[in-house]
């Protein structure tokens, strides 16, 4: 912990001396407190062997110097030492009173059409993406190159190393490897009229060598490749906004690919903004159409709900529908929305969500509060994860 502060003291003090050399300095902060706490079981609302925490504090920094340009971002989190006593836990125990880096990356022009981006650094992508949800994001080493032939088209090529989705090593380090590296393609178009975005991602070596904890996906074995696509386009008829998906993702390993589709319609009716959306998932393949470096804790499918995500709706013989309606009273947003999920093949799979979602600002501070209600099919899963859920995240953005 000493050795990180003085690096950082020292960093500081270096870039003081080279400021009149750096253009376009921005800086930027979050300090968040996430807390949630459930009545499930045995547990009951507020008590401390249901909750768990973070106090997040977030520190970042872009600028450039010529034509590159740097970025990064440093985080520490604490449990502000109320596990046991307010918590059960704190959201990222490898972390807490630690301070690490969650981004440290450059940019370059490479020539008039292209751009490099080389580092630690946040992606989206459908199946590697940055998550955030939780009280820290995960990141990415990688490297990115855009290209934009023309305005209404980019084409994106990148080469993803590693990712600290699961957890967090103290010196900041990513320490999660995606043995053999995965290559991802982009080409996405955008006009007035419609959107259209096309992935392929490769995984080669998916499975890695032992241990099975240092990053291998689950249930593969070493040396096992996937390949995966990714389709979604959009566009507006009269007032009601349409998108369409479409996900294959291919286990070498296995005879049969997961396939998946999804369409969702958004429009505004007076005051009220509302939203349906369904997606269907083969009963082949082994694995979810998910995000592959959280090990399919959320997807991109539009069906998603807080908890019923890429765990539920992504995965093999899963059928959801999802509706949402959110306006506006006073300064208060309010949303609410249903998720059901049908899984014939995984009676635990088979759940019904409701969430009711309430932020505000007040002064400085912004607020959002959901509340959750799961239910399920199968009875010993209600038993365990069945009832109610509340999470309150308060952050003081400068």
């Amino acid at each position: 912990m000493r050795k990180i502060i003085l690096s950082v003291a020292v960093a500081a003090m270096a870039l003081s001396t080279t400021a009149s050399a750096l253009e376009d300095i921005k800086v930027n902060g979050q300090a968040k407190l996430w807390y949630e706490t459930n009545e499930v079981a045995s547990n009951s609302l507020f008590n401390k062997d249901g909750a768990s925490g973070d106090v997040v504090f977030k520190l970042g920094m872009t600028g450039k110097q010529g034509n590159v340009g740097f970025g990064t971002t440093v985080y520490q989190a604490s449990s502000m030492g109320l596990e046991g006593n307010a918590i059960n836990a704190y959201r990222s125990a490898a972390t807490n009173e630690d301070m690490f880096v969650g981004e440290a990356y450059v940019t370059a022009p490479m020539g008039s059409m292209a751009s490099l981006k080389l580092g630690k650094q946040e992606l989206n992508t459908p199946y590697l993406f940055t998550e955030t949800w939780n009280s820290l994001p995960n990141t990415f080493n990688a490297a990115v190159v855009t290209v934009k032939p023309v305005a209404d088209l980019s084409l994106v090529a990148m080469y993803v190393g590693q990712d600290n989705a699961d957890t967090f090593k103290v010196d900041g380090d990513v320490n999660k490897q995606m043995f053999g590296g995965a290559t991802v393609l982009g080409a996405l178009y955008k006009n007035s009229a419609f959107d259209v975005n096309a992935w392929y991602t490769h995984i080669s070596n998916a499975g890695g060598t032992a241990p099975a904890t240092a990053g291998a996906l689950p249930g593969y074995k070493g040396g096992t490749t996937v390949n995966a696509g990714w389709l979604d386009a959009g566009t507006k008829l009269a007032n009601v906004n349409l998108r369409a998906y479409a996900a294959i993702f291919d286990v070498e390993a296995n005879s049969d690919s997961t396939n998946a589709f999804a369409l969702s319609a958004g429009t505004k009716v007076g005051n009220f903004d509302l939203f349906a959306a369904a997606s269907t998932v083969s009963e082949d393949g082994a694995h979810s159409v998910a995000n592959v470096s959280t090990s399919g804790k959320k997807s991109s499918l539009p069906t998603e709900g807080v908890y019923t995500d890429g765990l539920y709706v992504a995965q093999n013989d899963s059928v959801a529908i999802k509706g949402k309606v959110s306006t506006k009273i006073a300064s208060t947003g309010v949303a609410l929305q249903v998720v059901n999920n049908k899984n014939d093949s995984v009676a635990v799979k088979e759940t019904t969500e409701v969430d009711l979602f309430l932020t505000d600002k007040f002064g400085d501070f912004s607020t959002t509060a959901i509340l959750m209600h799961r239910s399920f099919d199968n009875d010993a899963e209600d038993t365990l994860n069945g009832g109610y859920y509340a999470r309150f995240i308060v952050a003081l953005n400068f």
